[in-house]
């Protein structure tokens, strides 16, 4: 019994927790945003749904620890499956049950739910696994990283029933190219030795050092101050959300501008650690705000 513990505890912690409430308020946005529409959700349903879109995004991140077990370790990553203590098989056997798991809770919310719970879980293992998996290039990793976040804000909209309306869409379209874009440079910093080590092609391969901390000031900058305009021309509710993200992009670009190749993993992480500060203080502000 102990040993199952400490197996399903590892697994946990390489399902990366802090990522997995990403995704969970990620799924939950609309529900403040349809709050002030009139709209009540179902809360049963959008709790079944949710429940089985974190147990498909906790498969997602299995399989990319288990694919990227010889990256992490290049990396000197300490998490379970790279340093040894949560075994390939027993990670694969609990891929399984939480993609079981979670296909059967979204698929009893309808049939459209579990199509998208389907090719949400496709799109996650094509980003990992072989022949032709999708981190290997910077451009198809960034298209993953949208793939995923819009299809997981689309996920909470269904399961709660209610209308896309312009505040939902200009919040789930702006964390969603954070996520895509921001995300996609941000987390490569830290992890140039394994990634040239399995053969991809990251921005830093592609840019160098300098090109892409550049990149990553631009691309953070722009996506806030659009965010900014569109919050204030067309959704009020959403101003200290975009101002949020404004803060977290100065961060962002800071953190990004200053890393530099000799430093150490855990000064190259800075950027990254900006970027997912920033997406959750702004899905908890959503949340406080609206």
């Amino acid at each position: 019994m102990q040993t199952l513990t400490r197996q399903v505890q590892a697994c946990l912690v390489e399902t990366r927790p802090s990522v997995q409430l990403i995704f969970l308020l990620r799924f939950l946005a609309g529900t403040p945003l349809a709050v002030t529409t009139g709209h009540a959700a179902p809360s049963g349903r959008v709790t079944l749904v949710a429940v089985g879109w974190v147990c498909c995004t906790m498969a997602i991140y299995l399989v990319n620890g288990v694919a990227d077990r010889v990256e992490d370790i290049a990396n000197g990553s300490g998490r379970p499956i790279a340093a040894g203590r949560l075994p390939v098989g027993n990670a694969r056997v609990a891929v399984g049950v939480l993609a079981a798991v979670g296909l059967l809770c979204v698929s009893l919310a309808g049939p459209g739910l579990a199509l998208l719970a389907v090719a949400y879980l496709l799109l996650g293992f094509a980003y990992s696994l072989p022949p032709f998996p999708l981190k290997r290039r910077y451009y198809t990793c960034t298209v993953a990283g949208l793939g995923l976040g819009l299809a997981t804000y689309t996920a909470g909209l269904l399961a709660s029933g209610q209308r896309p309306n312009l505040s939902l869409g200009i919040f789930a379209t702006t964390m969603t190219l954070w996520m895509g874009c921001v995300g996609g440079i941000a987390k490569e910093f830290s992890d140039v030795d394994g990634d040239r080590a399995a053969g991809r092609r990251t921005w830093p391969m592609l840019l160098g050092f300098t090109g892409s901390r550049c990149l990553l000031a631009a691309v953070a900058g722009g996506i806030a101050c659009a965010f900014i305009v569109g919050a204030v021309l067309y959704a009020p509710a959403l101003i200290w959300c975009a101002g949020t993200v404004v803060l977290g992009a100065a961060g962002v670009a800071v953190t990004g501008l200053r890393a530099t190749p000799g430093e150490d993993r855990q000064s190259h992480r800075m950027p990254y650690r900006a970027f997912m500060f920033t997406q959750l203080a702004a899905h908890l502000v959503l949340w406080i705000t609206v």
